[in-house]
C-alpha cells in the first residue's frame, strides 16, 4: 500500500518536504491535501482480498452471530461527504461495497452503516447525513476468488489507525494530536479491532497498544479453544474472521454483543477493552461479550443465553490464573446446593425462579466432571452432527445427547437431578437409553470446584 508522495504548491511546482525524524538523506514526503507525514498518514492506495462471508463462517462453525467480514480502511468521511475513489479489479470477477459508519458507533445501539456498491474504475459516493469511518466488505459464500485495488482520492480525511506490531505508540501519539478534527479512533489487532472515540484513546495513549490487543488476541484464542476450533478438520478451523470491538455512545445497554459486533458504553465500559491489564484482571464484561459470540445456535436454548456465556467466561478467568473463580468466590454452589436439595416436583431448571447462575452449574459441573475437553467435544460433535433445530425443545435434547456422545455416559440420572423436564422430555431419556452407555461413576451434582 502506498500514499500520494507530491504535493504541488504552485503549477507545475513539485516540492519535497522532509522530516527531522529521520537521515537527512532520506526525505519524508507529505501528503498533498492536508500536509500530514507519512509515517503517520493513512495509505491512501489500499489492497483487498476477497475473504469468506460472515453468515458462510457461522453456518460452518454453528455460532449464533455473526463475526465482522468488513476490513477497517482508516478513511474517515463527515457528514454529506462526497467521496471519490478509484477502483482496479486484479483477481476475479466480484466488486465489494463500501461501508460507511461502524455497527453500534452512536446513540442508537443498532446503528446500521450505509453501504454502497463498488464498481470499476471511478467511483462517486455521496454520504447521505451521519459519516464515519469507512470499510471494506469483500465477500463471498463460496470459495474466495478476488483481489482489488482501491484509491481513495477525494472528499476523505486521515485518522488515527494503530496496527499490531508496526505502528509504534509514539506514532500513535502523534496521529492522536494530528488529526483533531476527527472524533474517532482504529486499533487493529490480529483477531480483533477497535473503535473508540479519539478522545477515549487520548485517554489510554500511554497505555501498552501492542500489549491489549495481545490480550484480546489470547481472549479470543481461549475461547476458540473451547469451541474446539482445533482445526482437526476443516470445520473446526477457527474463525477467520475479526471482530469488531466498538465504543457505543448510547445509554441504554452497558455491553452487548450482536452480529458483526461486540460494544461498550463509552461512559462506564469501553476502560475494558482499552486496559490491558483491567482487561485481564477485571475483564470479566468483555470476556463475557466475546463469549456471546461463540456460543452455538443448536445448543442455545432461550433459558440458557445468559448462563451457557459464562462457561467461556470462566475459561479465560481460568487461563489467566485468578481463583478462586468467580463461580465460587460469590458462593454460587451455595445456590446450586439449595436448588438441587429441592423435591423433584420442585426442581425445574427453565423455571423463571431459576437463577441463571444456577443453571450455569448444570453445565459447569459436567465440565468438573469430564474435563475442558468435554466441552471441546461437545462443540464439535454438534457441529459435526449439524442438527436442524425448530424450537428450544430441539436444542434441549441436541445438548442432552451431545452430552451423552461426549462424555460417554448415561447422564439421564444427572439431567433429571437438575429437573430437565419439557415437552418431549421423555422421549429424549429413552434416546439417551438407548445409547447403551454407563452410567457415571460418580455422582456428578456433587462436583464443585
Amino acid at each position: 500500500m502506498s500514499i500520494i508522495r507530491t504535493i504541488l504548491l504552485f503549477p507545475l511546482l513539485a516540492v519535497l518536504i522532509f522530516s527531522c525524524e529521520k537521515n537527512d538523506s532520506e526525505p519524508t514526503l507529505i501528503d498533498p491535501e492536508t500536509l500530514i507525514p507519512t509515517e503517520i498518514a493513512v495509505d491512501s492506495v489500499q489492497e483487498f482480498k476477497q475473504i469468506i462471508s460472515a453468515h458462510a463462517e457461522a453456518e460452518r462453525l454453528g455460532l449464533s452471530f455473526f463475526f465482522s467480514d468488513f476490513e477497517p480502511t482508516g478513511v474517515y468521511l463527515k457528514s454529506n461527504a462526497t467521496l471519490t475513489l478509484n477502483v482496479s479489479l486484479l483477481e476475479g470477477s466480484e466488486y465489494p461495497e463500501l461501508l460507511v459508519g461502524t455497527y453500534s458507533r452512536g446513540t442508537d445501539w443498532n446503528r446500521q452503516p450505509q453501504s454502497y456498491r463498488l464498481q470499476s474504475g471511478l467511483n462517486t459516493i455521496s454520504v447521505k447525513g451521519q459519516g464515519g469511518m469507512v470499510y471494506v466488505r469483500y465477500i463471498t459464500d463460496a470459495e474466495p476468488k478476488g483481489k482489488i485495488r482501491i484509491k481513495f482520492i477525494s472528499g476523505w480525511k486521515h485518522s488515527p489507525i494503530y496496527r499490531y506490531n508496526q505502528t509504534t505508540n509514539s506514532n500513535w501519539n502523534k496521529m492522536l494530536k494530528y488529526f483533531s478534527d476527527v472524533p474517532t479512533a482504529t486499533l487493529v489487532g490480529n483477531k480483533e479491532f477497535l473503535v473508540v472515540s479519539r478522545k477515549k484513546a487520548i485517554d489510554f495513549q500511554n497505555k501498552n497498544q501492542d500489549k491489549l490487543l495481545e490480550t484480546i488476541d489470547e481472549v479470543i484464542n481461549v475461547q476458540n479453544n473451547l469451541s474446539g476450533m482445533d482445526s482437526s478438520k476443516d470445520i473446526h478451523k477457527p474463525m477467520s474472521h475479526k471482530l469488531l470491538m466498538c465504543e457505543y455512545l448510547g445509554d441504554e445497554y452497558y455491553m452487548f454483543a450482536y452480529w458483526y459486533r461486540t460494544a461498550y458504553r463509552k461512559s462506564d465500559a469501553v476502560q475494558y477493552i482499552l486496559d490491558p491489564e483491567s482487561l485481564r484482571t477485571d475483564g470479566w464484561g468483555p470476556w463475557h461479550e466475546l463469549g456471546h459470540m461463540h456460543q452455538m445456535n443448536a445448543w442455545t436454548w432461550s433459558g440458557v443465553v445468559e448462563s451457557t456465556v459464562n462457561l467461556y467466561s470462566l475459561a479465560v478467568e481460568k487461563h489467566f490464573g485468578i481463583s478462586p473463580s468467580r463461580f465460587k468466590r460469590e458462593n454460587r454452589w451455595g445456590q446450586v446446593k439449595s436448588y438441587l436439595e429441592q423435591a423433584d416436583e420442585q426442581r425445574d431448571f427453565n423455571a423463571a425462579s431459576t437463577d441463571i447462575w444456577v443453571r450455569l452449574g448444570m453445565f459447569y459441573q459436567l465440565q468438573l466432571a469430564f474435563g475442558d475437553n468435554f466441552l471441546k467435544e461437545l462443540h464439535k460433535y454438534i457441529r459435526v452432527q449439524n442438527p436442524t433445530i425448530y424450537n428450544d425443545e430441539d436444542k434441549m435434547r441436541t445438548f442432552m445427547l451431545a452430552a451423552c456422545n461426549a462424555s460417554g455416559k448415561d447422564l439421564t440420572g444427572f439431567f433429571k437431578k437438575w429437573g430437565m423436564k419439557f415437552a418431549g422430555s421423555d422421549e429424549v431419556y429413552n434416546e439417551i437409553s438407548n445409547l447403551g452407555l454407563a452410567e457415571p461413576d460418580q455422582d456428578v451434582t456433587l462436583q464443585t470446584d
